[in-house]
């Protein structure tokens, strides 16, 4: 015994103040953990005698101590003191004394009450069991977190299981997910299992697994549980058999969703959950992965579009897309719609590439089947120039993001075969038709002059953009970024990007570029001037070469006198402060900016551009952003020399134009889509055009550029990647107009809304009677330009002490631009959970964005729950 005076002290405590009824005190003390010995007992006798207290020893003499106190000694206190633990009721001859008697304990299972206020012996034998987790005072420190007095045998489980998981509650859905976030699901590699097997729980384990999911199975595992969700949530979610599988089906769906949706979609462990799909679906020869994709291949993929727990669901989904699209089934709405309803399941981020590109490809087989139908009717290189910025456009804009996220996907094999050639196909043939008409029209207007009626040319930006804006009076300002090969369809882009995430407002308008389409010239005329005289290979504006920034801003000061340049990263790079002082007192700031064209231009990196054209958007964002909060600037254009042609496969013999009939000496500067020569002749499947009324010049200059798409033949540089001609993707130039708005104020004075729009609850009836419900929610606002989607999830919750969901959780994306209400109403079916209550809980819808600092969408909804049966329905 580590104290005995201790335990006198205890002892006699048992004896101080008897109960009303008693007359005397009887205290048994059952000493099963053997803590006194006989010299001990000695020294206790003692010290309980000099209070009037006689110790009895309980040896097998049941019969005489029953005598002792019922009938010799019925007067005295006694300590009733026995080596071993008490016998079961049924053969306890003292049982009725020790009913109306106390009890003394030093046990470690009285140690355990003690420390956690334990009164009773009901939970003696549990305690017993479970004394080696209690040795240690780290875990009962930890236990004791979550212990309530009231608790039952099962909470003390649960409890026990918390503090060996780490987990942050006593709910067995936490405890479940932290034990299965391993790496394996495999339970000899697995820490937590082997605590839980170490303290003796595995048996306490299963049996809570069994109650709570209605899992059954004669050799239980975690491997096998894992299947049991999985499997159970595709019988929930889809009309797919599942015979072979059905043993693992659940019949409590409802708590089993729950968990995996909370698993599926937690910040953290998303990943191994993933990760243990793969597993599962990889093992004993893919046979899982073929069985369920076999089944999966009976049905229509409506039948399976709400599943989400593993991603062959997603592989079919796109297989059967592909399948379609490559029969020249031509249902592209209902394409487009599968996609839509995956973008709001978890396996999307993982498939968010394949999905998008194939997403990309439907759009411009959808955009091919209208031009086939619709045809170009345009009849004016003007209204045909409008045309493409108001629609063809798209059919480049397509295009690239194909590629964009098909180049990145390990999964694109899938797309590679048919869908690819087919894009490349359908792309080719729509250039064709759209640059053929356009070469008709311009073969269409008089003489050899480059000009596009009631069109603004790109030589008069500074004076259309620029200068107005700065004469108006001494302290306008203007910033102009100049992104080199800017197309007109990534700058739409641009658009929505600015649209989404600044307070500006934005105007995309257009203006022709100048010919041949190439750097040197472009970059001349966006610069203010009276003359452009073309030297030497070189542009001089009012007599000043353009070739370089330096130069640039010298003609910059000639048009205003506080003119500065600088290439972007200089504007970038610096701290905020020191950007501030470089454009300090500045009314005309150009900001050069190269990334598409270097790209491009590299015969080495020219499949990479359209990498460089998604880099670039971000870039000019990220540029305007800081123009506008940090750098102070209101007024800033977006624009570029000009744009390109650029087609992936590699072209035919056919597409390239000799260049045998020109005289070499007399060719001044060329490249594959240009050339600029003294020669003055006709030449098949080209446009030639006069430079006089473009440039100055000592001698005659003739411009000779390919018709549609075509190239000259050249040496060096690349052919996939190409400008200087006269294609509407070349000379389309986008002028993006940007009036930063430094407060929401400004743009409610404007009386724009802006922001995210919102969600409301619609159902008449706020009561749920049943299990799964059904809640309908109206996006109040359409999808605009400063008016961007919502994502947030929608659960029902209990918002008592503990807030915690007693549903599952749906993700909603908020992103319909229809006009008419119930076009944009949604549902969302929620399923409860097993433990809850006919009462009042609360709808909630929390915005999925982290960085929100309000989360609640909307003020959180009562619903009553009245069920007639509270089960797993």
């Amino acid at each position: 015994m580590q104290n005995i005076k201790k335990t006198i002290r205890s002892i006699l405590k048992k004896f101080e103040t008897p109960d009303d009824y008693e007359k005397r005190k009887i205290v048994f003390w059952y000493d099963k953990d053997e803590t006194a010995d006989d010299e001990e007992l000695e020294i206790i006798k003692s010290a309980l005698a000099r209070e009037g207290i006689k110790l009895h020893r309980l040896n097998n003499n049941f019969f005489a101590t029953k005598k002792l106190l019922e009938k010799d000694d019925t007067e005295s206190n006694y300590l009733i003191y026995s080596r071993g633990p008490e016998r079961e009721y049924e053969s306890n001859w003292l049982l009725d004394i020790q009913l109306y008697s106390s009890r003394f304990e030093n046990s470690k299972v009285s140690d355990i009450k003690s420390e956690l206020g334990i009164e009773g012996y009901d939970l003696d034998k549990f305690l017993e069991a479970n004394s080696r987790f209690f040795a240690s005072k780290k875990r009962v420190s930890a236990f004791k977190q979550f212990y309530q007095k009231d608790w039952k045998e099962g909470e003390f489980v649960l409890g026990i299981l918390a503090v060996l998981s780490g987990s942050s509650t006593i709910d067995l859905k936490e405890i479940l997910r932290r034990l299965l976030v391993d790496d394996s699901l495999d339970e000899g590699d697995k820490r937590i299992w082997h605590r839980i097997e170490k303290y003796g729980l595995v048996n306490y384990f299963w049996d809570i697994v069994k109650r709570d999911f209605k899992y059954s199975f004669d050799n239980p595992t975690l491997k096998k549980l894992f299947l049991s969700f999985i499997i159970t949530h595709i019988d929930r979610n889809t009309t797919v058999s599942l015979k072979p599988y059905e043993h693992y089906i659940s019949k409590k769906s409802n708590e089993c969703e729950i968990f995996l949706r909370g698993w599926m979609y937690h910040s953290k462990d998303s990943a191994s959950f993933d990760k243990h799909c793969q597993q599962l679906l990889s093992e004993n020869g893919n046979e899982l992965e073929i069985d369920l994709t076999s089944m999966l291949n009976k049905h229509d993929v409506e039948d399976y579009i709400e599943a989400e727990s593993i991603d062959i669901l997603d592989k079919n989904i796109i297989r059967n897309i592909v399948q379609e699209l490559n029969s020249d089934m031509d249902n592209f709405d209902r394409y487009l719609n599968l996609i839509e309803k995956r973008k709001r399941k978890h396996w999307y981020p993982q498939y968010k590439n394949i999905y998008s590109a194939l997403e990309n490809a439907v759009r411009l087989h959808q955009f091919s089947k209208e031009l086939e139908h619709d045809g170009i009717k345009e009849q004016s290189l003007n209204e045909l120039f409008k045309g493409y910025t108001s629609r063809y456009y798209l059919m480049d804009c397509y295009y690239r993001k194909f590629y964009y996220h098909y180049d990145p996907d390990n999964e694109k094999e899938i797309l590679k075969k048919d869908i690819k050639i087919k894009v490349e196909k359908l792309y080719k043939q729509m250039l064709d038709t759209l640059l053929g008409r356009w070469d008709e029209l311009i073969d269409s207007e008089p003489g050899d002059v480059w000009n596009i009626e009631l069109i603004d040319n790109q030589d008069k930006f500074y004076e259309i953009y620029v200068h107005n804006i700065i004469r108006k009076n001494d302290r306008n300002k203007v910033a102009v970024i100049i992104s080199d090969a800017l197309r007109y369809e990534t700058a739409a882009e641009l658009q929505h990007v600015l649209n989404k995430n600044t307070k500006g407002t934005i105007e995309l308008k257009a203006m022709a570029g100048s010919l041949p389409s190439y750097t040197k010239l472009g970059m001349a005329s966006l610069l203010p001037h009276k003359r452009l005289e073309y030297r030497n290979k070189h542009l001089f504006v009012d007599g000043i070469d353009s070739g370089n920034t330096v130069n640039r801003e010298k003609i910059l000061l000639n048009g205003s006198p506080g003119s500065v340049t600088f290439k972007l990263r200089d504007l970038m790079d610096p701290r905020i402060e020191e950007a501030r002082e470089k454009i300090k007192g500045k009314r005309v700031v150009y900001i050069y900016h190269n990334k598409i064209d270097a790209t491009g231009d590299e015969k080495s990196s020219e499949h990479d551009v359209f990498n460089a054209v998604e880099s670039t958007i971000q870039d000019i964002y990220k540029m305007i952003d800081r123009l506008g909060r940090s750098l102070n600037a209101t007024n800033i254009i977006v624009t570029s020399d000009h744009g390109f042609l650029y087609q992936r496969e590699q072209l035919e013999n056919v597409d390239k134009l000799e260049t045998s009939d020109f005289d070499k000496i007399k060719i001044i500067e060329s490249n594959k889509r240009f050339i600029l020569s003294e020669q003055d002749m006709s030449l098949p499947n080209t446009h030639k055009f006069s430079m006089a009324t473009i440039v100055d010049s000592d001698k005659p200059m003739h411009l000779y550029v390919p018709l549609s798409d075509l190239r000259f033949k050249s040496q060096g540089g690349g052919v996939n990647y190409v400008h200087g001609g006269a294609s509407l993707q070349e000379i389309v130039i986008p002028v993006l107009v940007y009036n930063h708005n430094r407060q929401n104020v400004d743009l409610d004075r404007k009386g724009i809304k802006h922001g995210k729009v919102n969600v409301s609850v619609i159902n008449p009836n706020r009561k749920i009677a049943s299990s799964p419900f059904k809640v309908k929610l109206l996006q109040t606002e359409k999808v605009t330009a400063k008016l961007e989607p919502l994502k947030c999830k929608v659960a029902l919750w209990d918002m008592g002490k503990d807030e915690r969901k007693v549903s599952d959780e749906r993700l909603i994306i908020a992103d319909s631009a229809s006009d008419e209400p119930e076009e944009r109403v949604q549902s969302v079916v929620l399923s409860l959970s097993s433990d809850i209550e006919n009462r009042m809980y609360y709808l909630r819808a929390i915005d999925d964005n982290p960085e929100v600092m309000k989360k609640d969408i909307f003020n959180p909804i009562p619903f009553e729950v009245d069920l007639l049966i509270v089960d797993d329905f």
